[in-house]
């Protein structure tokens, strides 16, 4: 028998698909300023009112680039993008791109830990 399913939702990722000069286009940034109400009312059954944009979102737990330039290397290294070394191609600018992979998957794994209360060990 399985026990009960009991699912208590933390909160949601964004996914920016196309970024300019650090901000997402404007197309997916008028798609992304819906999520945060459209979250709050359909899935935490809210009234959706007075809901703060994507940014300050309390529910937002990251905001992640499309590290697509890194995915085709992670796939032939079969590791993960915030792994890669010069050794799996990972050179000049995509260097620092995993780093900030590294950080970015880094920083949304403590929010989830933190969202759900769970202690990591330092």
């Amino acid at each position: 028998m399985l026990p009960n399913g009991l699912m208590n939702p933390v909160g949601y990722v964004v996914l920016q698909h196309a970024v300019r000069l650090d901000r997402p286009v404007k197309a997916y940034g008028r798609w992304m300023d819906r999520i945060p109400t459209t979250y709050d009312s359909e899935v935490l059954d809210g009234l959706g009112k007075n809901i703060p944009p994507v940014a300050d979102d309390p529910n937002c737990l990251a905001s992640l680039k499309n590290y697509r330039s890194l995915m085709p290397l992670a796939q032939d290294a079969l590791k993960p993008m915030f792994y890669l070394r010069a050794a799996d191609g990972a050179l000049g600018g995509h260097a620092s791109a995993v780093q900030g992979c590294h950080d970015d998957f880094r920083n949304l794994a403590l929010a989830i830990a933190n969202k759900c209360k769970v202690a990591i060990p330092s």
